[in-house]
Order: structure tokens, then sequence, then C-alpha cells
């Protein structure tokens, strides 16, 4: 090898007998080498810090490098072979098959980063194969792609084979088909209904053509007029239509739009009545028509003026009714299915009085008689809070707003009446871009599995599933997120106290992408409530809902 050399020279000039003389001296420096060091990885932060075989975990730290290339991380030894991100400051990797508990390094170019513990966990059971009557088929009464809004329908196939799904829209037109779809086990899909009808108010009903249960839920996002933040709603679809329908929430007043949209799947025109059950005033009943294999809306300002009001849907042909509600010029609103079922008891499993929300308690008596009412908050940290009971009058509504009763509390709410009843629960709260709200009816009895079709963590959106264990004993639960066009599911499990409530964040599983909820009580013969919710622009924007369920 050829070797460089430093020479460095000194010149002696003078005259000698008139002859010019000089010295050169020589001096040679030693070889030497000179690099940058390369910093070593940092880790400051595991997330989440125990799992099972297979399930992503997220690395926070500093100088990870640009990309993966030969860089690994392990797990007390056992090197990760499965990579979503490598970042400088961030890799998420998936537990490789063989860890064991331990230390978890990441290996870079600048050497080894320090160690942050992770326990490997035995993953619960495989997710529960629907064992009740098979759902399905599902109905969507609301839906547009015209009038500035964009509509997303999520399927989820608990199942463990694939299955077809047939999709069917109910336009003012009639009837408008599309490819069947098919859903991989245990997954979510997304359809976007703009792809196949372009800018049309629309109803959907969507069918499993094996006859298998799958579930299906809709979430509609706009922009009303001058608002800085986009909003939106959604809700579980029905499995089927029926002739008579109840809807504890509705308000014509204090600014709000409130439309009923009904969907008429039969191939003859529904002739309804609806009964508005007004706060303070009594009921008032009118009459409408909604054409064949179409969905028809009604204005309930056109009917009843400014009101707060509970709704009565009674058809002689069976059909399936939402209401959708709006105010600050469509700057906030809230989307609900009805009920069928009138109850003595009535669950909610979302609610809170903290971190800036005010939630309101809507309860509706269909009945010919005054219904003796008891309101019990199910808290975390102070259990049941029952309150004084109140006497509602007949075919009456009443509206409870439960900061005034127990602020600064996260809370569950069981609704009991001495007669048949149905409660429903809506939020309203200000991140600073204007109001935004969402709202969902509750269910008349809990259930041993729940299925929400849509959880998204990407793209700025958090999902949180709410469940309510109404039980006087603890229970256990497995939560499973089951990934957008299938995947390996991720799972957790927990122990809910007795008569209590607790908030999962999807991001603690998945930290980017979509996934559909499914929720199952492990304990034999203790039944559970389910609810998602989902915020996106900073909470800017929020919807929430009840889900499918099985037993």
């Amino acid at each position: 090898m050829r070797r460089k050399h430093a020479i460095s020279f000194v010149l002696v000039v003078g005259l000698v007998a008139g002859l010019a003389l000089f010295s050169v001296h020589a001096t040679r420096r030693p070889d030497s080498v000179s690099s940058a060091t390369v910093p070593a990885p940092a880790i400051s932060g595991i997330n989440p810090p125990s799992g099972p075989v297979g399930s992503p975990v997220t690395l926070t730290g500093t100088n990870f490098n640009e990309t993966q290339a030969t860089n690994t991380v392990t797990f007390n030894g056992k090197a990760a072979t499965s990579y979503t991100t490598w970042a400088p400051t961030q890799v998420i990797c998936a537990v490789p098959s063989g860890a064991t508990s331990g230390p978890v390094l990441v290996h870079a170019a600048g050497g080894d980063s320090n160690a942050v513990d992770f326990t490997v966990t035995v993953p619960p059971e495989p997710p529960p194969e629907p064992t009740s009557e098979p759902t399905p088929t599902w109905y969507l009464a609301e839906g547009t792609t015209d009038w500035g809004f964009q509509t997303r329908i999520s399927i989820q196939n608990p199942n463990e084979e694939p299955v077809i799904a047939r999709v069917t829209y109910m336009t003012g037109d009639g009837p408008v088909g599309r490819p069947d779809i098919t859903l991989p086990p245990l997954s979510q899909t997304t359809l976007f209904p703009a792809d196949d009808l372009g800018a049309r108010d629309f109803s959907t009903r969507v069918t499993c053509l094996e006859g298998e249960t799958i579930a299906v839920d809709r979430t509609m996002t706009w922009t009303g007029g001058g608002a800085s933040s986009p909003e939106s709603h959604s809700s579980v679809g029905v499995t089927s239509p029926d002739d008579t329908w109840y809807l504890a929430e509705g308000s014509s007043d204090w600014g709000f739009e409130c439309w009923l949209l009904v969907q008429n799947p039969n191939g003859s025109e529904a002739h309804l009545t609806l009964t508005y059950m007004i706060e303070g005033a009594g009921p008032a009943t009118f009459d409408k028509v909604v054409p064949p294999n179409s969905r028809a809306t009604f204005n309930m300002a056109q009917d009843i003026g400014e009101a707060d009001a509970s709704i009565r849907v009674v058809s002689d042909v069976p059909v399936i009714p939402e209401r959708a509600m709006y105010r600050n010029n469509r700057r906030e609103g809230h989307d609900s299915i009805g009920t069928t079922t009138p109850a003595t008891d009535y669950y909610l499993a979302e609610g809170t009085t903290d971190w800036g929300f005010t939630t309101y308690v809507l309860v509706q008596n269909p009945d010919s008689e005054p219904a003796e009412v008891t309101v019990t908050y199910m808290t975390a940290d102070f259990g049941p809070q029952p309150q004084p009971p109140v006497t509602m009058p007949a075919n009456s509504r009443m509206t409870i707003n439960v900061n005034n009763v127990l602020p600064g509390h996260d809370l569950s709410t069981q609704v009991h009446g001495s007669r048949p009843i149905i409660a429903e629960r809506a939020m309203y709260w200000d991140n600073g871009t204007g109001e935004a709200c969402h709202d969902s009816v509750g269910m008349p009895s809990p259930h041993t599995t729940f299925y929400l079709p849509d959880g998204q963590t990407s793209d700025g959106w958090e999902t949180w599933t709410l469940v309510q264990n109404p039980n006087t004993v603890s229970v256990a639960i497995d939560l499973y997120y089951l990934p957008e066009n299938g995947g390996a599911s991720l799972t957790l499990s927990d122990t809910l106290q007795p008569n209590s409530r607790k908030s999962y964040s999807m991001a603690e599983k998945l930290p980017v992408g979509r996934a559909s909820v499914m929720v199952t009580s492990r304990t034999a013969g203790r039944k559970i409530m389910c609810e998602r919710a989902m915020y996106s622009n900073s909470r800017g924007s929020g919807t929430d809902t009840i889900g499918g369920f099985a037993d």
C-alpha cells in the first residue's frame, strides 16, 4: 500500500566564496487516521412494555439511523425480523418468534443502545367464533356523498374464514348495486360509496352471502360553513327493519337542525306515523310516506317548530330510521340509530363530565302511563352513584345535564324505569375550534361479545373502546383489534371491577393504522356493555356508537 508522508523543508541560503550554499532538513510525520465518531443509539421509551409474539412494539429515542439496512432490534437476544417503521427517532417492529422476557436493544452503526425491559406475554385465546343467531344483513338509513359530505362504510368479519359481502345502495331513484366484496378472516374492510355513486343521498344494505355474522357501521365527515375544523358522526347499522322504532334524542331548538332519515327496503310504499314526544308539551303526530326501495328525509322543525322531543316511528311495513342533528352552521353534528325495544333498564357505556366534556342523558317514556325513573352513574373511583327517582309523564321526554349532578368524572350510566323506557346520551366539547359533539342510543341489555367495525389511529385519529361492567362481581375481558384487510389480530386482556367502566386506546396496541374492535367477556355468565369513540383534528371532530353483539 502506498503511504503518504508529510515533508518539511528548511532552506538556509548564504554565499561562500561566491557560491550559493543551502541545506535541506526533511521531517517525516508519522502515519495518522482521522474519522468522525458515530453516536450510539439511545432508547427513551417502549410502548407497550409487554405483549405476545407477533404484536407491534414502538421504540422511541435517538440515533437509530435513517433506514434499517443492517441495523436490528433484539428482544433478550432474539432479533426482530418484521419492521414497519425505521427512522432516526422511532422504530416499530413485531416481537419475534422465540423471544423471551428481558432487555430490548437497538443495534445500529454507532453501537448498541441502552437496554429497556420488555415482558413477553402469553396471547389471549383466539377471538371466539360467533355462536348466537348469525347477523348476516345490516341496514344503514343515513348516508350521503352530496352537500359537502364524505361517507365511509366499515365492514367487520369476525369469522376465521373469508366471506363475501353484497352491498346495495337505496337512492331516490331506486336501488344501485356494486361488485361483491371478499372480506378476509378476522378483518376490517373499508368502502367509500362515492366511488360507486358520485354525489348522492342514499341508504345502504350489506349482506353476507354465506349467512355468517358480520358487523357494519358508517362514518360521515364534513366541514361546516366558516368552520376551522371538520366534524364527523358515526352509527352502527341495524340487523333488520321493523314497524315500530324509538329515538330518545331530538331537538329543533337551541339552533339545532334535526333530520329523521327513514329507509324503506320494501317493494311497496311505507306509510308512517311520526309521534314527537315534546318535552314539557306532550305528543304531536304526523303522517309521512316513503317510496319503495328508497330513503326519505323529514325535518323536525317543519312539523313542530322549535322544540326538544323524542320520536316514535310506526310504519305499515318494516323500515329503518336514523336521526341526525346539526348546529352552528353545521360546525357540529351527531347521529344515531333508534331502538325497537323499550325496556326497564338501559345502559350507556360512554360518558364523562371531565376533560372539558358536557354530557346529557335523554330519557323517553313512550308508555301510556307515568314511569318512575332512577339513574345510576358507574364511576371508576367512587363506584355506583344512584340518583333520586324522578317521575316522567306518559309519552314524554326528559333531559339530564350530568355535569350538574356528577362533575369531573368518567362514567357509564344505567337508567331504570318502573315502566319500559329508552335512554340515549349526547356529549359536547370545544377544543378551541368550535363546539363539537357525538351521540349514541343505549342498549336494553348487556351482551357477551361486541363488534365495533370502524377504528383508526392514522391520519390524526384516536380510537377509544369504552367497556362497562354492570355486574356486582369483577369481569375478565379480552379485546381484539382486527386489522384492515386482515392479518394477525392484536390483543389485550384485562379485568373490570364491579359496577365500573374502563377506556382502552387503540394506539397502545396499534400506533398507526385501521382496525375493527371486538370485545368479549371471559367470565362465565357475566355480560358487558361496549361503545367506541373516535376523535380527529386534535378533537375538533368526534364520533361515538354502540356495536353489533353476540351471546
